[in-house]
């Protein structure tokens, strides 16, 4: 939580709910048939109040309120969607322009006022013309923005494919090393992942990042996330090498409010009976968890600042030594941070107790133990991956 506050505190620019970035980012001449729909409907205002004075009013006072109804509705939409720092300029101006125009009809004196019978049938066929050019218009906005969601959900099936090739579940026995992890994103698509790479030394290298926000942007930023730290291990690095290398790259290749935080192994080649060494690094994520067969568990942490964020010192890695039976777990945000109906988080001290109560149980058992408790009683608000790490005898 810390580093994630900092992380935030430090972003340049945070990015829109996602209605508001819709209508600020549209083009206008993408919503001309929605302006002038709204144009029509509340220009029926000034019919409806002809009406109901039954007609009495003289047809240009009728026009003009009218037009002015109709046109302070497209600017209170306009200001309201696209830039709410006008909404008190458009009341401004709606209340001195309803003054100079009521001022206006005055000074022309008086006008002359058709019958009643007469009045009412113009301006009730006056009201069906615009409710008709209304629903017109309306039916062509909908239709071409009906058009462009249809294709930009037929990308966003590709693209989650694409994370689906990318973020696979991981179900692997190497040698005595036992490995599973899985990431189950919040939305269509995820900004987490969960990798191994078998080394060309034998040894294996996993890691779990978590990119910051959500949606297709945190997806592509992961992905090149992937990319990047495959295309460094051909040189055998060490998982603080790897952090400084990505804090280097992510810069020039992200939004400035995106960054990412990770958790990185490299997992040695066991001797034929004992223990292991495991090579390990921390940025910006919660403690990973280390269970050993006593039935202790350790948090490993580290304060180290999320990658691509800020260039600060050199990251820094540690050893921890792996016994036959003992097992690692990774845990993002999106688990700890999961909420039930009161607001208590899940936390790390849950998480410590499944994994000492299920700790000789098979990995992919202790991870669907966890997203059942989950999805029982917690709200799913971010990304949610675990990956475990067992040495067996």
């Amino acid at each position: 939580m810390g580093l994630r506050s900092i992380a935030a505190f430090f972003a340049q620019k945070r990015p829109l709910p996602v209605h508001r970035a819709y209508w600020q980012g549209v083009p206008l001449r993408r919503l001309t048939s929605l302006l002038i729909a709204i144009f029509c409907l509340f220009g029926m205002l000034g019919c409806f109040t002809d009406l109901l004075d039954q007609g009495r009013k003289p047809f240009l006072t009728v026009v003009c309120w009218s037009l002015w109804s109709g046109l302070v509705a497209v600017l209170w939409i306009l200001a309201y969607f696209r830039d709410r720092r006008w909404l008190v300029a458009v009341v401004l101006f709606w209340a001195l322009g309803s003054r100079m125009l009521s001022a206006a009809m005055h000074r022309l004196g008086p006008l002359p006022h058709p019958t009643p019978e007469y009045g009412t049938r113009v301006a009730t066929i006056a009201c069906m013309i615009l409710s008709f050019a209304a629903y017109l218009f309306f039916m062509g906005f909908m239709q071409r923005e009906g058009s462009r969601a249809v294709r930009m959900q037929t990308e966003l099936a590709l693209a989650q494919g694409i994370q689906t090739t990318l973020v696979p579940v991981i179900d692997s026995r190497i040698g005595r090393i036992e490995i599973y992890g899985i990431s189950l994103p919040s939305a269509e698509v995820g900004g987490d992942l969960v990798d191994l790479v078998v080394l060309p030394d034998g040894s294996l290298f996993a890691y779990v990042a978590d990119v910051s926000g959500h949606g297709l942007p945190a997806g592509i930023l992961m992905g090149m996330i992937k990319t990047a730290v495959r295309t460094q291990l051909f040189d055998l690095p060490t998982p603080a090498a790897v952090f400084q290398r990505l804090n280097e790259v992510l810069p020039a290749v992200k939004e400035p409010h995106m960054y990412a935080t990770c958790t990185a192994l490299r997992i040695h080649r066991p001797s034929t009976s004992e223990g292991c060494r495991v090579e390990y690094a921390v940025a910006g994520q919660p403690a990973m968890l280390h269970a050993s067969s006593d039935n202790s568990v350790i948090r490993l942490s580290d304060q180290q600042l999320p990658l691509g964020l800020l260039a600060g010192p050199p990251y820094t890695g540690h050893d921890v030594e792996l016994q036959p039976g003992d097992v690692l777990l990774i845990a993002t945000d999106g688990v700890l941070e999961a909420s039930d109906e009161s607001g208590a988080e899940f936390g790390l001290d849950q998480l410590e107790r499944f994994l000492l109560e299920q700790r000789s149980q098979p990995l992919s058992y202790i991870v669907r133990s966890v997203h059942s408790a989950l999805a029982a009683s917690y709200v799913q608000d971010d990304d949610q991956s675990l990956l475990l790490v067992r040495l067996t005898s």
